[in-house]
């Protein structure tokens, strides 16, 4: 084997075993990158799931603001028609009968009402609708953040796979032109048939590799594509040098404020939609327990009547006055209805205190695995200059005809092994960085 040969084969050896994203800590400009932010946007802007929550947030507006015209008066077109069989009547003289009315009653005309006073009542609802409002704008920013998440995992696990090919890629490279050296060594019967066979397993099982890997991209692929509705996904050939995405390091980067952030004074969007409607339902049940209170209305009427007593034509009547009602017995119906609303709305007080419990836990969590996995991050860069070295070194030595192919093999995997962890535990870090970001509500 030439000098010259084996200084190329040492130089891929290298090449694969340098963390890949040093080479591009940024995405080129030059070339078409789908980034995270464009695939982001599209995510929130296509997202069915978004515009249904959005029309509901509008419906709960739309009830609340129909609940103020309460507090304004009524005006109303109110008539009434009936026929009566008996009219009250008096004897005037002997065969002279005058009739009270007619057989016929109609009356019509605009009445003005308003409430003036119910204890409360109506305001404890507005104030139950007001907050449930207030719960869905949060149920839409959690969901925002949901789809924020769902995006950004799917696509590290396709940037993770794009990293893994490459490697696996570049590995098979070094495979095939070890197993050319391998097979030349035979040849001049300088190499055993052991030697041969192990470098033809390795290009094998590479090769069986990347068509998994290949594989995995394209079910990525359609998952991310699922989630976000981009068409670029669809139209992208990562196959080409001119589509990538960004780097794991580089995403990483993008996340890693999350780490340092004060997440005591973050409050979770679902946590703030569960306080708001045990909110609501408390004011709800205020509300209805207010009505067993008397309530004053007030009226103004002015309507065309027929008949004026006695007289058969219609006449112009006015009307004033307030009414008073109050229920007196209703079976339980109004303390039944408000205790509902009252134990829903600890039930959901209750939940939040899990919540809460549970969200600082995981919060907890989150940072003390992301500290162990970057202490593992430098660990790991030390054993892939440990096995880079290695692995050239058994490799001169075969060449050189003191140790077997085998040896060289085992160190090519673990170079491998060690590079492909690098590039797992920066999606491990990215990946729980997105977790914090999803708690944050961003």
């Amino acid at each position: 084997m030439s000098k010259l040969n084996h200084m190329k084969i040492l130089a891929i050896i290298y090449i694969i075993s340098t963390p890949l994203h040093v080479f591009g800590m940024e995405p080129d400009s030059k070339n078409n990158v789908l980034t995270l932010n464009d695939l982001e946007a599209v995510a929130l802007n296509q997202s069915l799931d978004i515009k249904s929550k959005e029309y509901e947030v509008i419906a709960t507006q739309e009830k609340s603001h129909s609940l103020t015209s309460n507090y304004i008066p009524k005006l109303s077109l109110e008539g009434s028609y009936k026929y009566v069989s008996e009219i009250p009547e008096i004897n005037m003289a002997p065969g002279r009968v005058l009739k009270f009315g007619d057989n016929i009653n109609y009356s019509i005309g605009p009445t003005l009402t308003m409430t003036l006073f119910d204890f409360g009542a109506k305001s404890q609802l507005q104030k139950s609708l007001n907050m449930n409002v207030s719960a869905k704008k949060n149920e839409v920013i959690n969901l925002k953040s949901n789809v924020l998440f769902k995006s950004r995992f799917h696509y590290i696990n396709l940037a993770l796979l794009l990293e893994k090919r490459v490697l696996i890629a570049n590995s098979l490279k070094v495979a095939h032109k070890q197993l050319k050296d391998v097979s030349s060594k035979q040849r001049f019967g300088s190499g055993s048939r052991l030697d041969l066979l192990t470098a033809q397993k390795e290009v094998h099982e590479l090769e069986s590799l990347l068509k998994e890997t290949s594989f995995n991209i394209e079910a990525e692929k359609s998952e991310l594509y699922k989630v976000s509705s981009s068409q670029k996904i669809k139209e992208i050939n990562f196959e080409s040098d001119q589509n990538y995405l960004e780097k794991l390091e580089f995403i990483k980067n993008r996340f890693i404020s999350y780490k340092s952030r004060n997440y005591i004074t973050i409050e979770n969007a679902r946590i703030k939609s569960l306080k708001d409607q045990s909110e609501s339902l408390e004011n709800h049940a205020s509300s209805i327990s207010k009505q067993r209170y008397p309530k004053v209305n007030f009226f103004a009427k002015s309507s065309l009547d027929y008949p004026n007593g006695p007289d058969l034509t219609p006449f112009n009547q006015n009307a004033v006055g307030i009414t008073l009602s109050m229920p007196i017995f209703d079976g339980g119906e109004l303390s039944h209805s408000a205790g509902e609303k009252q134990n829903q709305a600890l039930a959901l007080s209750h939940q939040v205190l899990n919540e809460e419990r549970n969200l600082n836990e995981s919060i907890q969590l989150l940072l003390k695995r992301i500290d162990n996995l970057t202490e593992q991050n430098e660990i790991i860069q030390k054993k892939i200059i440990e096995s880079n070295e290695i692995s050239k070194l058994l490799y001169k030595s075969y060449l050189e005809g003191h140790t077997t192919f085998i040896e060289v093999e085992r160190a090519n995997v673990k170079s491998r092994e060690a590079q492909l962890n690098l590039s797992t535990n920066v999606y491990q870090i990215t990946f729980n960085l997105i977790q914090l970001a999803n708690i944050a509500g961003e």
